[in-house]
């Protein structure tokens, strides 16, 4: 059926006890109806219909299934076509939809009603590859627009919903976003759709375009229900890079999506020095995730005068909120955190103790002084991952005092010694090495093994022979560091022929 206002279908929906009837519904746009006829209204009245199982599914969930149920969408669009001229403008919306089979069909409609209305909107789609709208087109008798001109008529026409789903080819994307302010209130409005993927491509676009007077409307986004909607505002402002964004975003280093949180720390990152301020009073925040966030990006943008306030984090009462101080400092690289770094070591968190040593070895060779001290410490753990970082920096300044860690009265810290005198490229490390294989306990001639292999100084095997056939618990990795040698050996060998 269809009169002056809309077209009408029947649909089937669920009622009470699982039982389901048909309904009518007169629809006025692209997704947006009215309840013509629904039996449980007239049988139950005016006060209790709205209760009822099928008027809750009308109201609540059929918006939801209108836009997935493919078939649903083509019945509307025969509909639409038995209605003629007055459902252009509607058919036109539809040409918006996600589902290019629908697009064909609302093409193949438009083609034979013949009104010159749909035009701009068959040529974008036809710019965009879609061959039922060069037919349309040519059903028409019209010629297809250009690309350009066909964007600014449908952005005049406020016929966003088209260029936002049209937007996803990259060609039309960047033809669109050429237009710049001309085009940024239709994407401002296709934000308060009800379409979530219609609104994060309405994101997308306008970080694309990067005009600044987009910025209210997206920082509005960021308290959309949809996660990928947040994203996409967050990498929307990034890209547009203006500061007034910037509490907005410090807030969504918080959100429960991770994706919307490393997206806002993308953003804040690009943002730069200027959110640096914002950033230093988000790490007395109480939520942790936003201390840890704001310490993630305080590393990223790079700026030392930020290293005081990181400092300070490293004794914040959330270890994840410690481990990401660990590694900002490290990110910066500056050498005044050296001191409350090698005190981390001795943090009861395992990882915080790691980032400690990795923000330590990215500071490199400044690192070193201090590192050497702090095999001095009566705490075996600082002494444990000094000798880690030394081995990581490769500085050969490290080279005494690893020896000297060789003979530590933590078995830890000298088989931790062993693997970093592997890193050093030195003659005094085989001859240290081969006399840590005689070493009291068999996790340090373990570890003796495996850096003679790596090493690969063939002089070692005779030791490395001994110690696989008279030490039980280290004969495997004495074959396996005879063998690692053999093969780098041959492999120096295979190079050295002409």
């Amino acid at each position: 059926m269809t009169n002056g206002h809309g077209v009408e279908l029947k649909v089937t929906v669920p009622c009470a006890e699982g039982r389901r009837h048909q309904v009518r519904l007169r629809f006025t746009g692209w997704g947006e109806y009215e309840v013509v006829y629904n039996p449980c209204e007239a049988l139950l009245g005016e006060v209790f219909a709205p209760i009822a199982g099928c008027s809750r599914y009308i109201r609540e969930e059929f918006p939801k299934r209108f836009w997935k149920d493919r078939r649903l969408k083509l019945r509307l669009v025969e509909a639409l076509q038995a209605a003629g001229a007055p459902a252009v403008l509607v058919l036109l919306q539809a040409l918006g939809d996600s589902c290019e089979k629908v697009r064909a069909a609302v093409c193949r409609v438009l083609g034979k009603i013949g009104d010159s209305q749909a035009v701009p909107a068959l040529s974008v789609w036809a710019c965009a590859g879609e061959q039922a709208a060069l037919e349309a087109l040519r059903a028409l008798g019209q010629p297809a627009l250009a690309l350009d001109e066909a964007a600014l008529q449908l952005a005049t026409q406020g016929r966003w919903n088209v260029l936002i789903r049209v937007s996803t080819d990259a060609t039309v994307r960047e033809e669109v976003a050429k237009l710049g302010t001309l085009v940024v209130p239709v994407f401002v409005q296709a934000l308060r759709d009800g379409d979530a993927e219609t609104r994060e491509e309405a994101c997308r676009m306008l970080g694309k375009i990067g005009d600044p007077q987009a910025v209210p409307a997206l920082v509005q986004a960021l308290d959309d229900e949809h996660c990928n909607v947040r994203e996409a505002a967050c990498r929307a402002l990034g890209e547009i890079g203006d500061s007034q964004a910037v509490p907005a975003l410090v807030r969504m280093l918080g959100d429960s999506w991770e994706y919307v949180s490393w997206a806002a720390s993308d953003a804040l990152t690009k943002i730069g020095n200027r959110a640096v301020p914002a950033l230093i009073h988000a790490l007395e925040s109480s939520d942790p995730s936003i201390r840890a966030g704001a310490c993630a990006v305080l590393g990223q943008i790079g700026n030392a005068q930020v290293v005081p306030a990181l400092v300070e984090m490293l004794r914040d009462s959330d270890s994840r909120v410690r481990f990401v101080a660990c590694r900002a400092l490290g990110e910066i690289g500056d050498s005044q955190a050296m001191p409350a770094l090698i005190q981390m070591f001795t943090d009861i968190h395992y990882s915080v103790s790691k980032a400690a040593c990795w923000a330590l070895v990215r500071i490199g060779t400044p690192a070193v002084p201090a590192l050497i001290e702090a095999l001095h410490s009566d705490d075996h753990s600082v002494r444990v991952e000094a000798c880690e970082a030394l081995g990581r920096i490769g500085n050969l300044q490290a080279l005494p005092a690893l020896i000297q860690a060789l003979g530590d009265s933590t078995k830890w810290v000298r088989a931790v010694a062993c693997e970093a005198l592997s890193r050093m490229d030195d003659s005094l490390v085989v001859p240290a090495l081969i006399q840590a294989l005689e070493d009291s306990e068999a996790d340090v001639r373990q570890a003796a093994c495996v850096a003679l292999g790596v090493i690969g100084n063939p002089a070692a095997i005779p030791h490395l022979r001994r110690v696989a056939s008279k030490d039980r618990s280290c004969a495997y990795k004495a074959r396996k560091a005879i063998e690692q040698i053999r093969a780098q050996q041959a492999e120096k060998e295979r190079r050295a022929q002409p």
